[in-house]
Formats: C-alpha cells, sequence, structure tokens
C-alpha cells in the first residue's frame, strides 16, 4: 500500500512540475503591470492579467491562510506550533504593489522562470518584507 501512494505522489508532482512556471507568471503579470500602468489591452490581455493577479494574491492569502489553519489545529490538538511569519506585509501596500514585487523579482532572478511559479511568489514577499525580529 505504501508503495502505491508513494508511486501516485511521484507521478502527481512529475505532472505538476513544469505546469505554472516562474517564466508563465511573468508573462502573465507583464500584463497586469502594463493594464495597471494605463496602457490598453485586447481581452486576451485582460484574461492573463486577471489570472496573474489571481494567482499571485491567491498565493499570498493561501499561504497566510494554511498557516492560521494550522495554528488552530495545533491549538485544538493541543500540539506545538510549528508555523511561523514569513513575511509582514504592510497595511498600507496595495495588491497591485505586491503583484511588481513578483514581476520585478521574476526580472532580476532568471533562474527561477523554470522554477514553479508559486516559489517566486513566496521568495519575492519573503526577500520584500522580511519579519522583523
Amino acid at each position: 500500500m505504501n508503495k502505491i501512494i508513494i508511486v501516485l505522489l511521484i507521478a502527481g508532482f512529475s505532472t505538476t512540475v513544469n505546469a505554472f512556471s516562474g517564466a508563465d507568471l511573468l508573462a502573465q503579470c507583464k500584463h497586469f503591470v502594463g493594464i495597471i500602468d494605463g496602457n490598453r489591452s485586447d481581452s486576451q490581455g485582460i484574461l492573463l492579467a486577471g489570472q496573474c493577479g489571481g494567482y499571485v494574491l491567491g498565493v499570498q492569502e493561501g499561504f497566510i491562510a494554511s498557516s492560521e489553519l494550522a495554528d488552530v489545529v495545533s491549538e485544538e490538538t493541543g500540539t506545538p506550533k510549528v508555523t511561523k511569519k514569513h513575511w509582514e506585509i504592510p497595511s498600507d501596500v496595495e495588491p497591485e504593489s505586491i503583484v511588481r514585487i513578483v514581476v520585478r523579482y521574476l526580472e532580476i532572478n532568471p533562474d527561477m522562470h523554470s522554477m514553479p511559479a508559486v516559489l517566486s511568489v513566496l521568495n519575492a514577499l519573503r526577500q520584500t518584507y522580511p519579519v522583523k525580529q
């Protein structure tokens, strides 16, 4: 049974590794930034921009939500908390700024273009808004 689970996990990872890369995210987010900067776009560009914004902000919010959920489970089960804050975004930061930060991160880190897009979002947020000690 354990071997079946391991095979399924490996198969799942192998099909998703190249599913959405940093390069894919950068291409979408360039449409987002262009529209925010006032450039005209066709319906395809608007769709790509929306996908970028949804992805970046979804990763950010999803990561925070999963950390908070882990804290709730720890409290309910009496187990030690294993989560910690990974970034601190000031409350006055606009969502558009977060997307711009990810774009800039991908532009200066071309090695991330072939990596899963989620890593670029996480790295950009951690480097830009480190937790103050």
